[in-house]
């Protein structure tokens, strides 16, 4: 689960509009280190329980379970910015034909 999540962040941010605010790069590169130290410290967890350093239980998979969620809410949040910002791209190109 963890590398399909960063394979898609290295999509996205390949495609990141280079026209975009200050503000919003800003913001952008703060979701990346997010996404990266989430990513990170659910597969550590998640090799350590492999490895038997941490027994397996409810503590380790609530860890997991909840920063792969924080993942793909927070690539959630990423798609729905993409489509908004995709629609008035669209929209500025159809009124600025007419």
């Amino acid at each position: 689960m963890v590398p399909v999540l960063l394979i898609a962040l290295f999509i996205e941010t390949r495609g990141v509009d280079r026209q975009g605010s200050r503000a919003m790069r800003r913001w952008a590169h703060v979701q990346d280190r997010v996404y990266a130290a989430l990513g990170l410290v659910a597969f550590m967890v998640s090799l350590f329980v492999v490895a038997g350093i941490v027994p397996a239980g409810r503590p380790p998979a609530a860890i997991i379970i909840a920063t792969l969620s924080g993942c793909m809410g927070m690539l959630y949040v990423r798609i729905l910015q993409r489509f908004a910002r995709d629609g008035d791209q669209r929209h500025d190109q159809v009124s600025g034909d007419r």
